[in-house]
């Protein structure tokens, strides 16, 4: 018996990660927070920026780290 993987398991090694939609749910609820932004005073707008990016970097390296 061998150690080399068969051609459908090196397919499926090539397959994007089931993960996909998970990332898009999570970038949409990152951005969702935005819409908060009309009912909010200007002044508490940077927080809101602030926020959403770092939710989006934090997706990101997560995504960098699969």
């Amino acid at each position: 018996m061998t150690d080399t993987p068969s051609p459908g398991a090196l397919a499926n090694r090539l397959k994007p990660a089931d993960d996909t939609d998970d990332v898009e749910l999570e970038v949409e609820e990152a951005l969702g927070h935005l819409e908060a932004l009309p009912d909010l005073p200007v002044t508490e707008h940077v927080r809101v920026f602030e926020g959403v990016q770092q939710r989006l970097s934090e997706i990101l390296s997560n995504v960098d780290d699969a």
